[in-house]
């Protein structure tokens, strides 16, 4: 196991390509396996970029009716996973927070996001670092307040890298629905919720760092990346159907990989950030 020096956190954009290869995000691309293709190239444009092999990286699979689980389940990526699967992007686990340590330093973990918020949580003593996926419903479900304890140790030693995501999500309430069906838990969206005109608008911002603040993680240890909703560099679900131009949907990746001692790269892009551990 070679020394471990910094974290290495990024997330791509619009430039390097749809990171998902769901049908709606390739207009006129019917064919399965030429979407899976190109995906893979942009995966692989990024990891060159940064500096790790395309198969090492590592997401979980969301819940559905075929795979439920409790909110804020933990699955830890083990050295026998690694050697079992030549492309660990083919390996499917259902759970919220995906675990990496030391143990397969090799290993990127992440998630492929639009409007919600990906939430990278690092140990600096342990050098342990988790991904999790909070998009509103998740943050309904309180899985923010769970994440300072799926990654483990000393809340003073931990810090947060929170991808771009929709800070505010204007949901429009002139149909049948006034507000989104993931809202249920008005604790969690207490000074949350503002209507103004057609629109009710959710804050996920403050909803999302007010329980990662709870849960033990100090507000000057979190950094927070751009508002998708805002900027063209990102896709954004939501910007698409208010301005009504698919081209704006899709998903893009934020992810963090170990950078070992002798194997240091000097990054110049505002997209690729560094933490390092402690000694």
């Amino acid at each position: 196991m070679n020394k471990i020096k910094n974290f290495v956190v990024f997330n791509t954009m619009i430039k390097h390509g749809q990171m998902n290869a769901a049908e709606a995000f390739y207009p006129g691309i019917e064919e399965a396996n030429e979407r899976i293709k190109l995906m893979r190239e942009h995966k692989e444009g990024i990891a060159k970029e940064v500096g790790f092999t395309n198969n090492n990286i590592f997401m979980t699979l969301q819940a559905n009716k075929n795979h439920p689980y409790i909110p804020g389940t933990s699955y830890q990526i083990t050295r026998e996973d690694v050697d079992k699967y030549e492309d660990l992007y083919d390996y499917d686990v259902w759970a919220d927070t995906v675990k990496l340590t030391p143990e397969t330093e090799e290993v990127v973990v992440g998630f492929n996001v639009s409007d919600g918020a990906n939430v990278i949580m690092m140990n600096q003593n342990t050098q342990e670092v988790v991904s999790t996926f909070c998009s509103g419903a998740h943050i309904n479900k309180g899985v923010p307040y769970t994440i300072a304890e799926a990654l483990g140790g000393n809340r003073e030693d931990m810090i947060v890298d929170i991808s771009p995501f929709s800070y505010t999500i204007p949901f429009d309430t002139t149909g049948d629905t006034k507000e989104p069906l993931w809202i249920s838990n008005k604790f969690a969206w207490e000074d949350c919720l503002k209507k103004k005109g057609d629109f009710l608008y959710i804050d996920q911002k403050r909803a999302l760092l007010r329980q990662l603040e709870a849960s033990g993680i100090k507000y000057e240890n979190i950094h927070v990346r751009e508002n998708s909703l805002f900027d063209s560099n990102y896709y954004s679900s939501q910007r698409a159907r208010l301005q009504k131009d698919n081209t704006q949907d899709g998903r893009f990746m934020h992810a963090v990989m170990y950078e070992l001692e002798g194997e240091e790269k000097e990054y110049t892009s505002s997209y690729i950030k560094k933490y390092p551990v402690k000694k």
